[in-house]
């Protein structure tokens, strides 16, 4: 998003603001190019360039929950979520997008030091098929309300004879 003065007069100056979402980047690099248009003949545009470090405010691991498995066997993923040291955080409230083929369960962490939380995420489909769902938890952080965790399932057929 970008606010800046519609025309500036020649030789003048202006000020161009220039707001970058960060959501799903933390812990790369973003750039962001923007281009400039003038009413200079001889260069009709100009490209800035904006790229910076976006700090990660929770490692994830893994990012996405995979439930694969035959049917009537268990699969389940425990996915550790660790709130960034610069902003940390607590997960106030746990929920599913749908909650239809899943069961959930969130480990609080065992102290203040130890600020890791588990999410343990388990296929119940009994049936063979695929479907997703998204776990969403709420934080009390003013940086970032919610944060999701896709989960993806692949239910097989059972094997004969098991």
């Amino acid at each position: 998003m970008a606010s800046y003065p519609r025309q500036i007069p020649a030789g003048g100056t202006g000020t161009i603001t220039i707001k970058v979402n960060t959501s799903n980047r933390g812990g790369g690099v973003l750039t962001k190019r923007i281009t400039i248009e003038t009413n200079d003949p001889t260069r009709k545009t100009h490209v800035l360039t904006i790229t910076g470090m976006v700090d990660a405010f929770a490692e994830i691991q893994p990012k996405h929950a995979r439930l694969f498995g035959a049917a009537g066997k268990v699969a389940k993923v425990d996915v550790v979520i660790k709130p960034g040291k610069k902003n940390p955080f607590k997960i106030l409230n746990v929920r599913a997008q749908s909650g239809t083929h899943i069961k959930y369960t969130l480990s609080e962490p065992g102290s203040a030091d130890d600020n890791v939380y588990v999410l343990t995420i388990e296929n119940i489909k009994k049936d063979k098929g695929r479907y997703s769902d998204t776990i969403l938890l709420t934080t009390d952080s003013e940086l970032n309300k919610e944060l999701r965790v896709p989960v993806f399932g692949n239910v097989r057929e059972a094997a004969q004879g098991s």
